[in-house]
């Protein structure tokens, strides 16, 4: 199965957690730990209020509040790599993982996106602090 038909799966098994004029704004194939994808959620309602949810392979809405931290700051950096040039656009999504970054880094010499990843600490911190407080479900 093609990655975005893995998306839109997970994409329709979002919208049954969405609430009221709740809409799935994202969904971000993350792979935070070899073998194990999980799917960030983005949710957006009527007043641009944001909720988070990630889901597994399954379909199943994950709860540690670990696993969900991990997979939100793999894909903070990813996305740094991917505006900084460092990984090529493409129109096909791709799965953000640590393996992708590290190959990155080694062709690149790793010092200009240590630097990027370096200044995007806060913003890395910033999303993880937002989906603790706007996530769907308690984490533990």
């Amino acid at each position: 199965m093609a990655l975005s038909d893995d998306v839109s799966r997970i994409a329709s098994v979002a919208m049954g957690y969405a609430g009221p004029c709740e809409v799935v704004a994202a969904v971000i194939p993350v792979e935070a730990h070899p073998d194990e994808r999980l799917y960030l959620c983005a949710f957006t309602g009527a007043d641009r209020a944001r909720s988070w949810l990630a889901l597994d392979d399954d379909g199943v809405p994950v709860t540690s509040r670990r696993r969900v931290r991990d997979a939100a700051s793999i894909a903070a950096l990813y996305e740094v790599a991917e505006e900084t040039g460092h990984l090529p656009a493409e129109s096909e999504s791709r799965v953000a993982s640590l393996r992708s970054l590290d190959l990155v880094g080694a062709q690149s010499g790793g010092g200009e996106l240590a630097a990027a990843i370096q200044g995007a600490l806060p913003a890395v911190d910033e999303l993880t602090r937002d989906l603790d407080a706007n996530y769907k479900l308690e984490l533990i």
